[in-house]
């Protein structure tokens, strides 16, 4: 794959899933806490993910 679409490709990951959370929270009729909650569950659960695969391309291009 090229540069650009794997960029593109994770940008578009961690919008949808900041989208799902705020917006299951507004249906939840949650507090305005929903901003933070979705930046700790990304930190917990996606970004891990994420630097992972760009840690291997890294690991790869180096060898």
């Amino acid at each position: 794959m090229k540069y650009n679409t794997v960029f593109y490709v994770t940008i578009a990951i961690v919008l949808f899933f900041i989208m799902v959370t705020v917006l299951g929270n507004i249906a939840e009729g949650a507090d305005a806490g929903t901003i933070l909650f979705t930046i700790e569950w990304l930190t917990k659960y996606v970004l891990p993910w994420i630097f992972l695969y760009w840690f291997i391309k890294l690991v790869r291009k180096i060898k």
